[in-house]
């Protein structure tokens, strides 16, 4: 998703190690939130109109899962995902998400 709206919004011509390291940053962002809360939408029932507002509890495996995938991004060591994921997120505790999206549509890197 995270691509698509970075083409949507102009951020056009990145290096791999922004691009993949600023999605990877949102999909540790959205893990963390989603998947370790506890709660999340219960997409299994969210094609019905009548349950597409309902939350459910995250079952231990599912948050053994979310573990697991944060983990895989956080000691990724390549250096498009992993290195790139490093610096995106180190920009993102430094300056918030937003600052840093500003910065890499201006200068097509992260903010050091």
């Amino acid at each position: 998703m995270m691509h698509a709206w970075l083409r949507l919004q102009g951020y056009g011509g990145l290096s791999p190690e922004v691009e993949e390291g600023i999605c990877q940053v949102l999909a540790h962002m959205w893990i963390e939130s989603e998947i370790m809360s506890g709660s999340g939408s219960d997409f299994a029932s969210s094609s019905s109109s009548t349950s597409s507002s309902k939350k459910t509890s995250r079952s231990q495996s599912e948050r053994k899962l979310g573990e697991f995938f944060k983990r895989q991004i956080e000691a990724d060591s390549s250096p498009v995902y992993g290195d790139g994921f490093r610096d995106g997120n180190e920009a993102v505790i430094k300056y918030g998400l937003r600052t840093t999206l500003d910065h890499i549509k201006l200068t097509k890197n992260f903010p050091y």
